[in-house]
């Protein structure tokens, strides 16, 4: 279990569908994905992952009648209808470069910066090309504020002194940066009014608007009460289970699915694949969630076939248009040729065993609270209540300090 707002978490996804009858017009409903269907003819398309005996490798344990705990539904407040809001106008904000004034709070600079200590660069100090929000905290405010007033092209030469509770590589030492202003764009955050609820949705007003945010917000909150008790029905069928082995074609086939959305994740950010490695996953983390999907998918193809309730070809074109359907494609084939057909056939039978589980389940509802008590606790613990210290030796490669983090204070809240 991991603790979120799930509330807020869906409102930063900008993936997510924006509201059920409300739905924004100027989204582009799907992206180009068509890396996954090459990862999964590259895993062996033509079934050949999925071609195994399963009870060569799976032993059931218990599975139906399973005492599973989830949360209760976490109510939705005004401010979560406000956060969902103003993250949308964050996200619709539009910078425009100008040429004619110095950088002000609130503008977004472009910039390559150097910094040394003792005269020598350290790891983390440099970059080229970096967007930084003057006044967003993301640098130390000494950093962004000797930005301010500094015109395109110019450079800025200053010296600070990193806090005391930084990575211990440069924590309390006094670093220069030399910083070249390539740019500066100014924000134009839109007005909050009818106008513009109209240009991003189907809805008329702001009251209206706001009924359909908070609609879909606790439409959200309902599903992933729900989803946290189906998951942990299948992580306890699993737990239960005795697994020997796996077949290497369909680990193969995770492997490079997960691999393949990473990639994906790491072209949206901006980043180069082996950059996003060391900075936010590794190989090795990789190969576990491999493992626990390949793990997962052989226990639930075992749960359908003792159940008799296999998925035949027939079976598949149907359920497979209705899951292209919920998830806004126009055909199957449209969404076959973005996530390829053992995908889509993996996530049929996942969803089908576990329906088996959830409906058979002794389900006890747990306070939001005392549901992630674990989660409460850990926190607790490694802070004491504190402020939390910012751990940076696996932002980047070999422990390279990276200075995006460096304006980011972590609280309890």
């Amino acid at each position: 279990m991991k603790k979120r707002s799930y509330i807020l978490a869906a409102a930063a996804l900008a993936a997510a569908v924006m509201l059920a009858g409300c739905e924004s017009n100027n989204q582009d409903k799907n992206q180009d994905n068509e890396q996954n269907a090459a990862a999964d003819n590259a895993a062996g398309s033509s079934e050949e992952a999925l071609n195994f005996k399963v009870t060569d490798y799976v032993k059931l344990g218990d599975y139906k009648g399973l005492e599973v705990t989830y949360p209760a539904v976490l109510e939705v407040a005004d401010e979560d209808v406000q956060q969902y809001i103003q993250d949308e106008l964050e996200g619709n904000t539009e910078y425009k470069e100008v040429k004619d004034r110095a950088a002000e709070v609130g503008d977004v600079v472009n910039i390559d910066y150097t910094g040394t200590i003792n005269g020598e660069e350290f790891e983390g100090g440099t970059d080229t090309g970096y967007d930084l929000e003057l006044g967003s905290g993301e640098f130390l405010e000494e950093f962004e504020s000797s930005l301010v007033g500094k015109k395109t092209g110019e450079t800025a030469v200053f010296k600070l002194t990193f806090p005391e509770e930084y990575d211990e590589n440069v924590a309390g030492k006094e670093a220069e940066f030399t910083v070249k202003v390539n740019s500066v764009s100014e924000s134009s955050v839109p007005e909050y009014n009818d106008e513009y609820v109209q240009s991003i949705s189907e809805c008329k007003t702001v009251k209206e608007y706001e009924e359909s945010v908070r609609e879909q917000l606790e439409t959200d909150a309902k599903d992933e009460s729900e989803m946290e008790a189906r998951e942990n029905a299948l992580r306890l069928a699993v737990e239960n289970a005795t697994l020997d082995g796996y077949p290497q074609q369909l680990y193969d086939f995770f492997y490079e699915d997960t691999e393949t959305g990473y990639k994906n994740y790491a072209e949206f950010m901006g980043m180069e694949y082996e950059e996003f490695l060391g900075s936010y996953v590794t190989e090795e983390e990789i190969a576990d969630l491999a493992s626990e999907q390949t793990n997962e998918y052989l226990v639930t193809q075992a749960i359908l076939e003792k159940e008799g309730k296999e998925i035949s070809d027939s079976d598949y074109k149907k359920l497979a248009e209705e899951m292209a359907k919920e998830n806004d494609y126009d055909t199957l084939e449209e969404y076959e040729n973005d996530y390829g057909a053992v995908y889509v056939r993996t996530q049929l039978i996942r969803e089908k065993a576990i329906d088996i589980l959830y409906e058979s389940a002794k389900l006890q509802e747990l306070s939001y609270d005392e549901y992630y008590a674990d989660e409460y606790a850990d926190e607790l613990d490694s802070s004491d209540g504190e402020e939390l210290e910012l751990d940076l030796s696996d932002e980047r490669d070999e422990g390279e300090l990276d200075l995006s983090e460096l304006g980011e204070e972590l609280e309890l809240n």
